[in-house]
């Protein structure tokens, strides 16, 4: 309650909220009530398994953008896709690629907005690091994934580009 009151005092209207899907689709549900009861839009960062994905490319990745879907039909206001798709904490090891990853985006794209086209599509944001001195299929620096998602069309798949500001990087 506390922090509603200093966000509504502030002049915000978002709230960002990470789900990963392993949590439900009943858990999507609660935070997009509840915080549409407070007053507010939200969005839902939906985080994947990576280890899911890696075995399995094209079954998990139809299985995500179908709850990615499910998640716009209960009243999400926007979805991040994914979260630091160029980190392998995040995507699976040896298979960090800008297309592959735009490909993912493409499909929970279209899924969204055939459930609901106003729900807002937000690419996942990439880890800002320049500590993989490019981009390998281990770990790829945000600008040049970002770049990468360029080449591959992924401004076709999406309403806003996600970006992560971490202090002191």
């Amino acid at each position: 309650a506390n922090a509603t009151s200093a966000m509504t005092r502030s002049g915000m209207r978002w709230a960002k909220q990470q789900l990963p899907m392993a949590a439900g689709i009943a858990q999507g549900q609660n935070y997009i009530t509840a915080t549409h009861n407070g007053g507010f839009k939200i969005l839902i960062g939906l985080v994947g398994d990576r280890a899911a994905l890696a075995a399995d490319p094209t079954g998990y990745t139809n299985s995500f953008a179908a709850f990615a879907a499910q998640l716009a039909t209960a009243g999400a206001d926007a979805i991040e896709v994914w979260n630091e798709p160029n980190i392998d904490r995040e995507w699976p090891s040896g298979s960090i690629s800008p297309s592959a990853y735009t490909d993912l985006l493409r499909q929970a794209y279209g899924a969204i907005k055939g459930s609901n086209p106003n729900t807002l599509v937000i690419s996942g944001a990439p880890a800002p690091t320049g500590y993989f001195g490019g981009c390998s299929a281990n770990g790829c620096d945000d600008n040049q994934f970002v770049a990468g998602m360029a080449a591959a069309g992924a401004a076709n798949y999406m309403d806003c580009l996600g970006l992560h500001y971490n202090e002191g990087v």
